[in-house]
């Protein structure tokens, strides 16, 4: 796209900041900062059903477009956008880890930097499913010529079964696919979306919130209700970003992909730094490991921009 469409880059913003508090609360419940409470629990079923359908929602929108390229081309592009920093970052996190491996909640290091050709750890199973994702589409557009409806209804299908594919990565992007490819119509299909009220999209996302954490469901029937839950999240992210408009927000979203591959490292120090000199008060550290998850990232990619390193970094 030539011109920026400014509610995404706000949507990105807020679907970032979502992903570094989610990482934020969920480190500090891993390492016992944070006692096993309803609160969290909430906390971490709200964020986690909707935040990361946003980033593959919002990366079908991209995918409108680079389809049309050819194919070096377009493989090419994501194999710079994607996975060279999944394998740059993927290595210098586990390096960091193993560094501190006494200290981490999760014993990641050496061992995950060399299975990620094939296994992605921690945040960068995004960037790895994406670059799949991506291919997926290109090759059922160009090479099996299916029309949009037989490709919904297959990434209905493949969604369905998601829960069961309990190998390699098939399961989670079965389950993200159908975001994706939903995501490749919201543009065109703007005028109905406009036409939403967002009052009661938020209502809505509440009371389905509340059901989805509430009921006792099967896991098929809960994968299904998680499809509905993450949508309309979606959409009140969308209102959301078409009111907000601050050039510090688009910023943030514009560099969403620096801050979603290296926040964990300083999120993850920040917490352990703090406990280690005592200060491992619940609202300190998460105020503290939101705000350095954030702008620690923005500060490497100036230093990296500063030496013209960030094209190749990410």
């Amino acid at each position: 796209m030539t011109k920026r469409i400014e509610w995404i880059d706000v949507a990105k913003a807020i679907g970032i900041v979502l992903v570094v508090y989610g990482h934020v609360i969920l480190g500090l419940h891993d390492s016992g900062i944070w006692k096993a409470s309803q609160n969290y629990d909430w906390q971490h079923s709200i964020i986690y059903s909707t935040h990361m359908p946003l980033f593959f929602f919002l990366s079908g929108i991209f995918a409108v477009r680079w389809v049309e390229r050819p194919a070096k081309k377009a493989i090419g592009q994501k194999l710079r956008t994607l996975i060279v920093p999944y394998f740059i970052w993927g290595f210098v996190q586990a390096v960091v880890m193993q560094v501190f491996a006494k200290s981490t909640n999760n014993g990641q290091g050496l061992g995950n930097a060399l299975q990620l050709p094939w296994i992605p750890y921690a945040q960068f199973w995004f960037l790895y499913d994406l670059f799949w994702m991506f291919l997926v589409y290109y090759l059922i557009i160009h090479v099996f010529h299916w029309p949009f409806l037989s490709l919904l209804i297959f990434s209905f299908l493949f969604f369905g079964i998601s829960p069961f594919l309990n190998f390699w990565e098939f399961w989670r992007i079965g389950y993200y696919f159908v975001f994706f490819l939903l995501g490749t119509k919201v543009l065109s299909l703007g005028y109905y979306l406009d036409k939403m009220n967002p009052i009661v999209d938020f209502i809505l996302f509440i009371l389905l919130q509340v059901a989805y954490f509430e009921l006792d469901l099967s896991k098929f029937w809960h994968n299904v209700f998680s499809f509905f839950v993450a949508m309309v999240g979606i959409f009140v992210i969308i209102h959301l970003a078409k009111y907000v408009n601050h050039r510090a927000v688009d910023y943030i979203g514009q560099k969403s992909m620096v801050i979603y591959v290296l926040h964990i490292m300083f999120t993850a120090g920040s917490r352990i730094f703090l406990a280690k000199v005592g200060l491992d008060n619940l609202y300190f550290q998460g105020i503290v490991g939101l705000f350095l998850g954030i702008l620690g990232p923005l500060v490497v990619y100036q230093v990296v921009r500063k030496v013209n390193l960030d094209r190749y970094l990410f």
